[in-house]
């Protein structure tokens, strides 16, 4: 039984240091599956246009990969001028993991349907909006700027009864950004398209626009045609009462997340139980095993939260290592830089109740490593720890210690908790650090 519960608190641990030192970190945008929308109902006469289904869903998936999918509608039909109703569907994701740079993609398909007018026709309508689109267009073509470029209009005979598309890009200090975008008419209905792509090394400081690249002139004018073309399509489908060439994916399951499964020690993490021992007394260890990302993640932990120091107090001490073990050594140093690029976010900062103190480069662990200490002090738990991340080969090793000290009978979150010595943390954690790597 003893053995029992040591591996049911390590395994809940495993768990709980998991959220806390991840969840404590904005949390990026999700990229996991498509979130599967339907264009909003119509106002009531109108027949709805399902714009989220006008695009083919493979051409969708290849410019935003995993993207989320929103939808609008809006009534603009009590106007005195111009009466229309418009239909929105956006596919964006803005946190595409690649290698080393973080890259956003996102399209917005508008398709609007124009009513008559006074003496004005539905179609006359939507062809004086077209023009209209058409000569904004060529204006800014006459009129780039060092800080904004716009090209020259292309003209794309066949698509509709008219499509035009620009391509534009804003480079300012800390907002760079490029796009094409195209307007098409078919009868009283004006659709447009924008395409927006770039990406940014994961490590460029925050809020610039240093290492950004952004969608070229050529490749965005290339996919803005292609994307035109099936609205065009879907269009005159939907405006015939025919059924559209192209239907959503239903969305898929997601998957479900890595579970560890329990294992003994690996011999990394027995060759240190002697300094493990002297760090967190009185507790054999604990290790598990799961896939994660392309790598193997060894994970093991001496955790001991009742380590008596008279006076009616006790030591709270957690060590936890983690060895993912890829199948490349660029696969591994991209992982770094994935993990030095979310320590960066909150480096200097705090939210609630934790603060991260700035990152500190550390030679002579691995290729690559750094460190950070971190100060906690919420309803989750009380404690100071310091962890640090090496590069060794195909492994990139993480290393963590921390605890306080407390009233006896209390939980690791007692509010009159003291806090652990971050010199103590940073000190055994850099020791551990250096004989898991000359283990591995």
């Amino acid at each position: 039984m003893a053995v029992l519960a040591v591996l049911a608190v390590a395994g809940g641990t495993f768990a709980f240091m998991t959220v806390r030192s991840e969840g404590t970190r904005p949390a990026p945008v999700t990229t996991g599956a498509v979130v599967a929308s339907r264009s909003p109902a119509a106002p009531a006469g109108v027949p709805a246009a399902d714009v989220c289904s006008m695009l083919d869903p493979a051409t969708t998936e290849r410019l935003v990969p995993s993207s989320e999918v929103d939808a609008s509608a809006n009534d603009n039909r009590d106007g005195t001028l111009v009466s229309y109703v418009q239909w929105t569907c956006r596919w964006s994701n803005r946190n595409i993991s690649y290698k080393d740079v973080t890259r956003r993609r996102e399209i917005t398909a508008e398709v609007s349907r124009y009513e008559a007018i006074g003496t004005t026709t539905a179609e006359a309508s939507a062809q004086i909006q077209y023009k209209g689109e058409l000569g904004q267009y060529k204006y800014g073509a006459a009129h780039s700027t060092k800080e904004r470029y716009y090209a020259a209009v292309k003209e794309f005979p066949g698509i509709g009864d008219g499509a035009a598309a620009h391509y534009q890009w804003t480079r300012e200090d800390t907002y760079w950004y490029s796009f094409g975008e195209g307007v098409g008419r078919v009868g009283d209905v004006v659709f447009k398209v924008k395409y927006e792509a770039s990406q940014q090394k994961k490590e460029a400081d925050l809020f610039s626009g240093e290492g950004t690249q952004s969608i070229t002139e050529e490749n965005a004018l290339r996919e803005v045609r292609s994307l035109m073309t099936q609205l065009a399509e879907s269009v005159t489908a939907w405006r015939a009462g025919r059924p559209l060439p192209y239907h959503l994916r239903p969305k898929p399951s997601p998957s479900p997340s890595p579970t560890p499964t329990l294992i003994a020690l690996p011999s990394a993490c027995t060759s240190m139980k002697p300094l493990a021992a002297t760090l967190v007394p009185k507790t054999e260890g604990a290790a598990a095993r799961s896939k994660e990302g392309g790598a193997t993640v060894t994970q093991c932990q001496w955790f001991n939260d009742k380590m008596p120091l008279g006076g009616g107090k006790v030591r709270w001490r957690n060590l936890r290592v983690t060895v993912r073990a890829f199948a490349d050594a660029q696969s591994a140093r991209y992982n770094l830089i994935d993990e030095r690029a979310k320590a960066k976010t909150t480096a200097g900062g705090g939210i609630g109740g934790i603060r991260w103190s700035k990152i500190q480069n550390l030679p002579g662990f691995g290729q690559e490593a750094f460190g950070q200490a971190i100060r906690q002090r919420t309803d989750t738990a009380q404690s100071n720890r310091y962890e640090i991340y090496a590069l060794d080969g195909k492994n990139v090793v993480w290393v963590m210690l921390g605890g306080s000290d407390r009233p006896a009978g209390t939980p690791i979150n007692a509010p009159e908790s003291v806090l652990m010595d971050m010199k103590e943390a940073t000190a055994g954690v850099k020791e551990v650090t250096k004989a898991l790597l000359a283990a591995l």
